[in-house]
């Protein structure tokens, strides 16, 4: 078994993160084929977590807003890069956990987005 130390790997909507050997990288995630045909309504969280420690430079959204799959809801700072947080699917912002100029840790919660679903 290979010693992993502070290694690590984490999904946040669409993007996977990879931190190895003080490097990080991000990789698109096509959601189709993570998913079976009907299961990903109930897989997919509406937490929405920090992918790196880092600055909350902006906050795009206000508690009740509804937001557009894609819309960027967040502007996270780190290591002098920028990373906007983008909703990964239509909802309501439920929950701002965090507000602008708060420190976060990797995986921290920022906000919390509620699956709108429209009946025609």
């Amino acid at each position: 078994m290979s010693h992993l130390g502070m290694d690590k790997a984490k999904r946040v909507g669409n993007i996977l993160w990879i931190h190895k050997d003080g490097r990080t990288f991000a990789l698109s995630i096509d959601e189709t084929s993570l998913f079976s045909k009907g299961s990903s309504k109930a897989s997919i969280s509406g937490n929405i977590k920090s992918p790196m420690p880092g600055k909350i430079l902006k906050i795009d959204v206000k508690l009740g807003q509804t937001v557009r799959r894609g819309q960027t809801i967040c502007v996270i700072e780190a290591m002098k890069m920028e990373y906007a947080l983008k909703a990964p699917f239509d909802g309501k912002i439920k929950e701002l956990s965090r507000k602008t100029g708060d420190q976060v840790l990797l995986d921290e919660r920022v906000m919390f987005l509620e699956v709108v679903t429209s009946e025609s």
